[in-house]
C-alpha cells in the first residue's frame, strides 16, 4: 500500500453518560477545528439516524472544505460501556501544547501528564468519565 496518509475520517468515542461529558467536548472540540455540532441517534444495531425523537450521540464536525474530506468526532452514549486501554491521540502543533494544557485544566480534565523529551512532546489526559486522550505535538 502506498500513498499519502489523509488523517482520520471519524472517531466514535463511547461513554457511559453523554450528559456527563458533553460540556467538556463542547469546549474542547472547537480548539481542534471541529466546530460544527449536531445530534444523532445510534440504535442498538449500530445504525446512525440523524432525525430521531431522542438522541444519544453528539457529533463534532470539521467545517466543509473544498479540497479535503470532512472529519468528525462522535461521542456516543452507551450505559454499558467499559473503559479500556485505548487512547485517542490528536496531532497538534508543538507551540499549542501549553495553551491546550491550560484549557484542559479549566475544563476539568483528569490525570493531565506532560511528556517532553527530544523526540516526543505530548499531553496525556482523561475526559470527566476517564476516556484516555492525548495531544501529540508535531511540526
Amino acid at each position: 500500500m502506498s500513498g499519502e496518509f489523509l488523517g482520520f475520517d471519524h472517531i466514535d468515542c463511547r461513554v457511559r453518560s453523554l450528559p456527563a461529558v458533553e460540556a467538556f467536548y463542547d469546549d474542547l472540540m472547537p480548539e481542534l477545528g471541529l466546530s460544527e455540532k449536531r445530534y444523532a441517534y445510534v440504535d442498538p444495531d449500530g445504525e446512525w439516524h440523524d432525525e430521531f425523537e431522542s438522541y444519544n450521540t453528539v457529533e463534532y464536525y470539521e467545517p466543509e472544505h473544498p479540497t479535503k474530506p470532512r472529519r468528525f468526532f462522535g461521542v456516543i452514549e452507551n450505559p454499558l460501556h467499559r473503559l479500556n486501554d485505548t487512547r485517542i491521540a490528536f496531532r497538534v502543533r508543538v507551540a499549542d501544547l501549553t495553551s491546550l494544557q491550560s484549557l484542559l485544566k479549566r475544563l476539568g480534565a483528569q490525570n493531565i501528564e506532560v511528556s517532553e523529551d527530544s523526540t516526543y512532546r505530548a499531553l496525556f489526559f482523561e475526559d470527566p468519565l476517564g476516556t484516555r486522550l492525548e495531544f501529540i505535538g508535531r511540526e
